[in-house]
């Protein structure tokens, strides 16, 4: 064994140097052989008896062992860590993976190289023939500082420089070329090439040219183990990871695309570098025919795929990269690789998530529509994973017709019914990200729909070319019902029992207390399919009460039935559905609702959005119309859904009845609630004391009106005088300053004391207080307030003084 002793002259290494040129260095330094210098490092020891002759590892440049590092640093004075830092084994796992045990470079991963290097010229000479450990990387080639093309060969013997160690028995010079000529019978013949590299013809780029910036992207990359440029820039990975991916690319473009297609994305200088640059000998012929297989084995070849790979991963907008991707796809899938969503997976190991992400972007094209919200690839796209579990809870959060200000939004002007969009809508928001099948998705919301007319809508809507903003808007939907808890559950509304939703008799009684016409069995029937898809999302024609005959024209007027209630009748209707959720024990969750209507912020939809319709203008449109959303749409320019939508929320406001309607309609008493609210009578009746008759004179109906209320509120009615005899209510010097001094009537102060005026009148009799003439302000106060409620039931001005006691006799009806 060779005893290791100190170099008795030492020199430093070159930041960055490799390990075989500092060793070359120091041989010429002193003047020793090649041979010598490794020998008295421990690097070439004798063999044992079973191999005569010298021993040396061939990839020492590429590992050291432990010993053998310490063996140079104990000869050199250098530290261990800078030993080391000399070998390829200081880019391990960030440009290049090495198997430490058999001390080799993985070829086929990162690019790797194992022999041989490409320089610049330029640089040997600024250094004295010192070589850069970087340029024996499969991802140099360009020098950032000279702005040229790295060489690839000894343009002296035609090799790649480097492939072979340095002959042991020469004398090294740095700077020239070390490959030793094919053997010869010549003992003279020199043993090595000997060609001064630093005059070496080399492509010369401009400033900022591509090559030389995607070069220095890739050197800070692998400097600082990690990419935030382009596609990672909101998503940094680690170096290898990206390198994994960039090659993956690069790859395909110098695989699948032409000189033409190369032409559009290379420039000129680098192309026709790329062109004219053949590998002269067998092996790196092997690589330039697979150069995605291993690192292709000229400069030109590999600046030409990476510059074309920049233009995916080094953009910052996934749709661009997605674009510059798409190409490459398109030529793949018209060849012999199928590029699939599943074959995407099989362009490199090591790639991650940024180019999984791109591949699914550019792919999204030419999938199916329901793929495409498999894949989200309109937004995030990501291959399929959501679970079951996620999936069922899900569907819980959603209606099997999609909500109607959603819907509506979502919906083209043309094309396709809503009745028929929003289930498929639902149904579409249940697909996003998961692997259902198209009938699974459907039966889960209730089979509202099914996969045949899933398939079908969603193709119209993608060949519509409204797609990517409604496919948007379904993601960023199912994100949101995903990442939150809602307050319904959809799924338990599917199955409750809706039979004793809205009885007959109930229908009757609101019919009479907001003055409709009941309109027989078929009305009721479909005030009850309205209700019933309020409640549980689904379509009116899954309701109970749906009839089998005559559909579509029930369907039509189901449809129109929000277009014209009156604002009573909708809000005794919202009033019954609360009941009815309450009833089946839901007292928390709200009748209808819906997710908020932000989410859709920012995208270009084809349906109309319902907060931009002037309501006051579409009442002016749609009062007095017996079907009004159609002409309506049409004069606004809108969807017919937008305005049956925004009437079902503000509905027409009732026209003033004149007194003959009244009469004939029987609305005396519904006119009188209006007016005389059950919080309101109880205020005056209970808390003010005032009197029946004072109340009925006060709003001008009939005292009969106003008992009839009484009794419909539960308020049970005073006899005449009993507050007053039970409590000595009047003072007489109160009464007298009042009545004289004030000079208010007999009538106003009976209505302040809740009491009649004739208990008034006798009060003031027996005190002695002298009595005005009849007549004067307190009947004038009658017939004003006469007047004002002739006014709310649209009476004429002439009827307003006439007594309006002759109209209470239809108010029982």
């Amino acid at each position: 064994m060779t005893t290791l002793r100190t170099l008795p002259i030492r020199m430093a290494p070159l930041p960055g140097e490799s390990l075989d040129s500092w060793l070359e260095a120091l041989a010429h330094r002193t003047q020793t052989s090649y041979g010598d210098v490794l020998s008295s490092l421990g690097l070439l020891t004798r063999a044992g008896d079973e191999a005569p002759g010298w021993t040396r590892p061939r990839d020492w440049t590429i590992a050291l062992s432990e010993r053998e590092a310490a063996g140079i640093a104990f000869a050199t004075g250098l530290d261990d860590q800078r030993v080391h830092a000399m070998t390829l084994a200081h880019f391990d796992g960030r440009a290049l993976l090495i198997d430490r045990a058999k001390r080799q470079v993985n070829r086929h991963r990162l690019w790797g190289r194992g022999t041989g290097s490409r320089y610049c010229p330029d640089c040997l000479a600024e250094s004295a023939g010192r070589w850069k450990l970087e340029w024996r990387l499969g991802w140099s080639f360009a020098c950032t500082h000279h702005s040229l093309l790295l060489v690839d060969t000894c343009q002296g013997c035609g090799r790649l420089t480097r492939r072979r160690p340095f002959s042991r028995r020469s004398l090294p010079i740095p700077g020239h070329c070390g490959t030793r000529p094919p053997r010869t019978a010549d003992p003279d013949a020199p043993r090595e090439c000997d060609q001064d590299l630093t005059q070496a013809e080399a492509l010369r780029l401009p400033t900022g040219h591509p090559a030389i910036e995607a070069q220095r992207l890739i050197t800070n990359m692998i400097e600082t183990d990690r990419a935030e440029f382009g596609q990672y820039y909101r998503h940094p990975q680690p170096s290898a990871v990206a390198l994994s991916e960039l090659r993956a690319v690069a790859s395909r473009m110098l695989t699948h695309l032409g000189a033409d297609d190369l032409a559009a994305r290379v420039p000129a200088d680098i192309l026709n570098a790329h062109i004219t640059s053949q590998p002269s000998n067998e092996p790196e012929r092997r690589e330039a025919s697979r150069p995605g297989f291993m690192a292709p084995p000229t400069s030109a070849m590999t600046a030409a795929a990476v510059i074309a790979a920049m233009q995916v991963l080094g953009v910052a907008q996934l749709s661009s990269a997605a674009h510059a991707l798409r190409t490459v796809i398109g030529k793949s899938r018209n060849g012999s690789e199928k590029t699939t969503t599943t074959t995407i997976r099989g362009w490199g190991r090591g790639t991650g998530t940024v180019l999984r992400t791109i591949q699914l972007a550019a792919l999204g094209p030419l999938l199916r529509p329901s793929d495409q919200l498999r894949y989200q690839t309109v937004a995030l796209p990501s291959p399929p994973s959501v679970t079951a579990r996620q999936v069922s809870r899900r569907s819980n959060k959603l209606p099997a017709a999609l909500w109607p200000s959603w819907a509506v939004r979502l919906s083209p002007s043309s094309g396709a019914y809503q009745r028929i969009l929003a289930p498929v809508l639902a149904a579409g928001v249940l697909l996003v990200g998961t692997k259902l099948e198209l009938d699974a998705a459907a039966s889960m919301l209730g089979s509202a729909s099914d996969g045949k007319s899933l398939s079908r809508v969603l193709q119209m809507l993608h060949d519509r070319q409204c797609w990517e903003p409604v496919a948007t808007a379904l993601i960023r939907l199912a994100h949101y019902l995903d990442e939150n808890d809602i307050p319904i559950d959809y799924q338990r509304r599917r199955t409750l029992d809706y039979s004793n939703l809205l009885p007959a008799k109930q229908w009757v009684e609101i019919c009479r207390q907001t003055g409709h016409s009941p309109g027989g069995g078929r009305r009721a029937r479909i005030a009850r399919c309205v209700l019933f898809s309020q409640i549980s999302g689904m379509p009116v024609n899954h309701a109970p009460d749906f009839p089998t005959a005559d559909v579509y024209s029930f369907r039509s007027e189901a449809e129109r039935f929000t277009e014209v209630w009156s604002p009573q009748l909708a809000d005794a209707l919202k009033q019954v559905a609360r009941d009815f959720v309450s009833g089946c024990g839901l007292r928390s969750e709200p009748v209808v609702w819906w997710p908020p209507l932000g989410l859709l912020d920012g995208l270009e939809l084809p349906g109309t959005d319902p907060s931009t319709i002037d309501i006051d203008r579409l009442h002016e449109l749609t009062g007095g119309r017996r079907y009004p959303a159609g002409s309506a749409a049409q004069t606004l320019g809108v969807s017919i859904e937008a305005v049956r939508l925004v009437l079902e929320e503000h509905p027409i406001p009732a026209a003033p009845l004149t007194a003959a309607q009244a009469r004939a309609l029987g609305q005396v008493r519904h006119a009188a609630r209006q007016v005389l609210t059950e919080e309101e009578f109880r205020r005056r009746y209970l808390d003010e004391h005032q009197s029946a008759r004072t109340i009925a004179l006060d709003i001008g109906v009939s005292k009969a009106t106003v008992t009839r209320l009484a009794a419909e509120y539960g308020i049970e009615l005073r006899k005449v005088g009993r507050y007053f005899k039970h409590h000595n209510a009047i003072d007489p010097d109160w009464l007298y300053e009042q009545y004289v001094t004030r000079r208010r009537t007999l009538a106003d102060i009976a209505r302040e004391k809740g009491t009649s005026t004739n208990y008034i009148t006798r009060r003031a009799h027996d005190l002695g207080i002298p009595l005005r003439p009849s007549g004067g302000a307190s009947t004038r106060k009658a017939m004003d307030s006469k007047a004002d409620f002739a006014g709310y039931l649209g009476l004429s001005s002439e009827l307003a003084g006439q007594p309006l006691g002759g109209l209470s006799g239809t108010s029982g009806k």
